[in-house]
């Protein structure tokens, strides 16, 4: 590549700048920028930055200004008070010369950019900098900084000045404010900024009521001139929001501008930055505003120039400054919405603002695709609702007066929501793209939340009304109607309690109606989304059907059938049929023939989603739950486990086919997907479902939270699920399992369901299919090695194992942890350090923890010696470590070993005698961590183990004081006073 030459001459130096702006590879581009960056930054950078700005040239002038600042934030400091004044001044006479150059706005406003730079350098000698400015720009000179005091005022000194002057001294004005702002004003560093920047809020004030903010105003002015003058107002409003010192002296000179600044949205010319600005403050900063200044705000949205603005609006022109105009008055409507609530009844200006707020809800064309102000109107409207509940509640218990005025807006709104909500014609949606289909959709939730919210002030009112439009879209078969309807009833699922009764009675219209004949009528032509959003319907309130019974049939065959010939809804149908099953258990008992002969149709379909299967596994298993008899759940546990045997076989025998297929010829030519390898993923596929299918059994048999636990039965019913019976099952389940594990046993997510199958069953306080034998699940967990993937939720498994409640003796829990214990301690020793994979540290140490807890003597007699001490090591190792998770799992650890009371007195005696020993290592590890080496955030999980070790161990002083004055003592900076100090306040 072409070597840069370092120039020699000034013409040199303007050619390789002129170069930088051509075409060329980024390499030759990235050499002259370091060529030029070299020079910025040398002794003669300043004059550089001088002879460049005289040249004709533009982008040389530019990069000129540039050099000023790359000199000024690195050389600054070097420079003597006489040099400083001395460069201000000349920088001013370049703004004055750039002003005068031909050209555009772009070397000006670099310059004010520089100046700005120098404010950041010298900000103490230069307070009242935007005067100073005004006053060169005034005698077309860079005059000294001392003719400041003895200057006309601002609003005279403007007198005369050309447009150009004053865009410059706005360009100034407002990138001095915005970068200000950006510094932190709470660092005693940069405090200075902000309080040399107060001295010049009367000269901005005085400079914009000149201008843009004249009063009355003046339209004769360049609107170039007004329009930077506005922006220059809203960067020191938004400034003063920041603000911290003496933030009245910053508020008041500004705010004798609100009102003419208000007026400017009337003027074209200035309506897009002055409604942005004045949105903003209202959205985040409304206290800038005065009583007087709301006042006028009212005022205007009942004008007709607000009147045209919003009709334009709601009747679908989405441009920007319709949009903007819709966020204004939504802006407006949240500053004042408690007034807005209060004064409804009271006040006609409060009672239009929430009409035109409702209206905005109501707009044409569809939502999100063309209709962008509707979701920012519903959280108005949430906002709304969050209001009346804070003010209803304060009422002591009484109805306010303003109550129903506010219920009748929010049900308009509601209503409106509803009709803006439906689904336009599947056409026309399937043309949106992706973002625009997701986005419609989560408006829906929006909605949704708004309802649930809503009916916390409505009660049964509101959702009398859903009930009403559902019944009339069915009399009119208005399928998008009917669909939006639905939605809404939906959206009440989790609240109706207090209104139970009446929200039964309106179900019942719902329900006793039509509705079931025409979902099952096969001639109607209904959107498959109707009937999706129908069977969630179903699924959101199972408690009335297992309150009204006469509807199950009408619901379950229903949904039976959209799981047999409907696969788009055989999902949400198997949902809707897990959770009917799961809340009307006791009653659907006497059908429990019928639903598994359904099953055994579904169950062949091979084209039925293998969730659905597990949805429909999980809704039976739960009806053979509430069977009375624990000995005739056998049976149909046993049929029910017969279907997800049959999917594993054919596992199975998909495998069995899969060498004769890798080998066929042309398997893996060109691109094609090897038909091995699609038949083996087939084949895991069956696999997961099945284990997952023995999960959702697992669970469904489980007993509901809410069922008495009969401790005398419990006794009585292990035999018939371990050795009489039931054993057969328990069996079955296990070589299915084993099957399981043998055939995919580098499958991650087939171990992980193995542990969830396992987990189901542990959670159970009764014997059952799924409570395993704890040293079968045991003698399984124990197969994995330190390359199982998944091994970290394994060994969780096992900790979920000997915390459990499991059928069986004492002794034989003793017996598997013991087991347990070795395979962990060789996993351990496997893994040597808990860096190298910190999710199998982290869970390997709370099994510790929950043997400490739980089987304090089998953790104590761990043998031999060796395995034991470097079990402990481990956790000390991982307490002194990096990793977080491993070593919260080792503060925890030592909290509950230090905490232990052995129940016999050789395993206290034997656990005493360790403490002995690891005592001085734990304090030694745990002041490492206190003393520096710890994160602020992990000191609450460390500080645990402190409180054991000094509340249980009476040498506890000896080893902490020890520890503090060794040698692992991680800082350098604390003195033995203040370890004393903390020693003392630690032991008391």
């Amino acid at each position: 590549m072409e070597e840069i030459q370092y120039p020699q001459s000034l013409r040199e130096v303007e050619e390789l700048i002129l170069q930088l702006y051509q075409p060329g590879s980024p390499q030759r581009v990235g050499k002259i920028q370091e060529t030029l960056q070299s020079l910025q930054r040398s002794s003669d950078g300043w004059q550089l930055a001088n002879s460049l700005l005289g040249n004709a040239d533009e982008k040389v002038r530019f990069f000129g200004a540039l050099t000023f600042i790359v000199k000024l934030n690195t050389d600054s400091k070097s420079l003597t008070e006489e040099e400083a004044r001395g460069l201000l001044q000349n920088l001013i006479n370049w703004l004055i010369q750039s002003l005068e150059a031909p050209g555009g706005p772009l070397v000006v406003k670099k310059l004010c950019s520089v100046l700005v730079a120098y404010f950041m350098h010298f900000s103490e000698s230069w307070t009242q900098c935007v005067k100073h400015i005004i006053l060169s720009l005034s005698a077309n000179n860079g005059v000294p900084y001392d003719a400041v005091d003895s200057a006309l005022d601002t609003a005279n000194l403007m007198e005369g000045l050309s447009d150009a002057k004053l865009l410059a001294i706005f360009w100034f004005s407002t990138a001095l404010v915005e970068e200000v702002g950006k510094t932190d004003s709470a660092s005693m560093k940069q405090n200075q900024f902000h309080r040399h920047l107060l001295p010049n809020i009367a000269d901005i004030v005085n400079l914009l009521q000149k201008t843009a903010l004249h009063d009355p105003p003046n339209l004769n002015q360049d609107s170039k001139i007004r329009q930077e003058s506005m922006r220059c107002y809203q960067a020191w409003v938004h400034y003063s929001h920041r603000a911290f010192i003496d933030a009245e002296i910053m508020l008041e000179p500004l705010r004798a501008l609100t009102r003419p600044a208000i007026m400017c949205l009337l003027q074209d010319d200035l309506y897009e930055v002055t409604i942005e600005l004045f949105t903003d403050v209202l959205a985040n900063y409304s206290r800038f505003f005065g009583e007087e200044d709301f006042k006028l705000l009212y005022s205007l949205f009942t004008s007709p120039w607000a009147q045209q603005r919003y009709d334009r609006l709601i009747q679908g022109d989405f441009d920007f400054d319709s949009l903007q105009f819709g966020m204004f008055l939504i802006a407006f409507g949240d500053a004042t919405v408690q007034d807005l609530v209060r004064n409804l009844d009271t006040d006609s200006q409060a009672s239009h603002l929430l009409s035109s707020l409702c209206g905005l809800l109501g707009a044409t064309g569809p939502i999100i695709n063309e209709d962008k102000i509707f979701v920012p109107a519903v959280e108005f409207w949430a906002t709304f609702v969050e209001t009346m509940i804070d003010y209803s509640y304060s009422e002591d218990g009484k109805t306010p007066p303003w109550f129903q005025s506010a219920l009748s807006y929010l049900m308009k709104a509601v209503e409106n929501c509803w009709r803006k909500i439906q689904f336009p014609p599947m056409d026309n949606f399937k043309e949106w793209d992706s973002a625009e289909r997701t986005a419609f959709k989560d408006a829906r939730k929006d909605v949704g939340d708004l309802l649930e919210q809503s009916y916390t002030q409505t009660g049964s009112i509101i959702f009398s009304m859903f009930v009403d439009l559902i019944l009339r879209s069915l009399e009119n078969e208005a399928w998008a109607e009917l669909e939006a309807s639905i939605y809404c009833l939906n959206s009440f699922a989790d609240c109706i309690s207090s209104d139970q009764e009446a929200c039964d009675a309106l179900l019942d219209k719902v329900f006793g109606s039509s509705i079931f004949a025409l979902f099952t009528d096969p001639e109607k032509d209904m959107p498959p989304r109707v009937r999706q959003t129908f069977l969630d319907l179903i699924a959101a309130y199972p408690n009335h059907f297992e309150r009204h019974t006469k509807y199950l049939p009408n619901a379950l065959d229903l949904l039976f059938k959209a799981v047999d010939s409907l696969p788009r809804l055989a999902v949400t149908a198997s949902k809707s049929i897990h959770s009917l099953c799961s809340s009307c258990r006791n009653v659907l008992v006497p059908e429990i023939g019928a639903f598994l002969q359904q099953y055994s149709k579904l169950a062949g379909v091979a084209s039925l989603d293998s969730l659905a299967k597990e949805k429909i596994t999980g809704a039976i298993a739960s009806i053979i739950q509430a069977i009375p008899e624990e000995s005739s759940k056998v049976a149909p546990v046993s049929q029910l486990l017969s279907y997800v045997e049959e999917d594993m076989q054919q596992c199975l025998h998909i495998l069995a086919s899969w060498p004769s297929q890798q080998s066929q010829p042309g398997s893996t030519m060109g691109s094609l997907p090897n038909p091995g390898e699609q038949l083996l993923e087939g084949a895991s596929a069956r696999c997961l479902g099945s284990l997952r299918c023995l999960e959702s059994m697992a669970k469904g048999l489980q007993v509901p939270s809410d069922v008495p636990v009969d401790l005398d039965t419990s006794s009585t019913l292990a035999p018939l699920w371990l050795t009489g019976e039931g054993a057969s099952v328990q069996q079955r389940i296990l070589r299915m399992i084993i099957t399981a594990l043998d055939t995919f046993r580098g499958r991650g997510d087939v171990v992980e369901a193995v542990c969830y199958i396992f987990r189901a069953g542990f959670t159970e306080t009764e014997p059952g299919p799924f409570v395993l034998s704890v040293a079968d699940v045991a003698t399984i967990i124990m197969r994995f090695g330190i390359r199982t993937p998944r091994l970290g939720f394994t060994i969780n498994t096992a900790c979920s194992l000997v915390s459990s409640q499991c059928v069986g003796s004492a002794q034989k829990m003793d017996g598997v942890a013991r087991d347990l214990l070795v395979w962990v301690t060789n996993l351990m020793l496997a893994l040597e350090e808990p860096s190298n994979d910190t999710e199998i540290a982290q869970n390997g140490i709370d099994f510790l923890s929950r043997l400490a807890s739980k089987h304090l003597g089998v953790l104590i007699a761990h043998q031999p010696s060796s395995s034991i001490e470097y079990l402990f090591m481990f956790t000390l190792k991982s307490l002194t470590g990096k990793d977080f998770l491993p070593k919260a799992s080792a503060a925890e650890f030592w909290a509950h070993l230090l905490a232990s009371n052995g129940n016999e007195s050789h395993i206290q005696a034997t656990l005493d005698s360790m403490l002995q020993h690891l005592g001085p290592l734990l304090a030694e590890a745990l002041i490492y961590n206190i003393g520096g080496s710890a994160a602020r955030s992990e000191l609450d999980k460390l500080s645990e183990p402190l409180k054991k070790l000094v509340a249980n161990q009476v040498r506890s002083k000896n080893w902490l004081e020890a520890a503090l004055q060794g040698a692992n003592f991680p800082s350098g900076k604390v003195t033995d006073a203040e370890k004393r100090v903390f020693l003392q306040k630690v032991m008391r």
